[in-house]
């Protein structure tokens, strides 16, 4: 089996500095994603990792400008959901998943194939947003989605048309601890005694 080279131009920018610059879009040029563009965002999550390797995802591409314009309804009125060049439908196959410590598999296998488009994306200067709020029940009916899956979230993408702020982050002081949970600072490294 052969696998399609995508040729997409690529940005001189690390995985950090593409992490470090990215930020969630709600307007969006009036500027179609160029179907190269847009294969290699779809790429980056057929390759992502997945817990023993089930691949449980399928994604749903809409550019239509009417259907669009519906899945606007579906996501609590949210109109820049219209406005993208294109929304990815992200599906989880529950039995295609496996557990991952007491959690579905699939939550979290899909959160990284989303998260890999977002950042493949954002490096080939096309946006994003991650939305969670929408209807399961009004998606799956308006692009007929089968009951065995899951609509886990709609990836809006377009070329940005809105100034990126800067984002709050906690510092790692904040959220990082060593060898057991309060211990904030690193210490030397003990070595077992025999």
């Amino acid at each position: 089996m052969t696998t399609a080279v995508v040729t997409a131009a690529r940005s001189e920018l690390s995985v950090l500095e593409v992490i470090k610059n990215r930020s969630s879009i709600r307007r969006y040029k009036d500027r179609p994603i160029p179907k190269d563009i847009l294969m290699s965002i779809l790429e980056a999550a057929r390759l992502a990792q997945s817990a023993n390797n089930g691949q449980p995802w399928q994604f749903i591409v809409v550019t239509d400008q009417a259907m669009k314009r519906r899945l606007v309804d579906t996501a609590d009125g949210q109109d820049f959901v219209g406005e993208a060049a294109a929304v990815i439908i992200c599906l989880a196959e529950p039995e295609a998943s496996f557990a991952v410590g007491p959690f579905e598999g699939f939550l979290i296998d899909l959160s990284i194939a989303i998260e890999n488009m977002v950042l493949t994306a954002w490096d080939l200067g096309v946006g994003s947003c991650w939305i969670g709020a929408f209807s399961e029940d009004e998606v799956k009916k308006l692009l007929d989605v089968p009951d065995s899956l899951r609509v886990m979230s709609l990836l809006t993408l377009g070329y940005p048309d809105e100034k990126i702020g800067s984002r709050y982050r906690k510092s790692l002081s904040e959220i990082v601890h060593y060898e057991k949970y309060g211990r904030k600072q690193t210490g030397r490294p003990t070595t077992a005694r025999a």
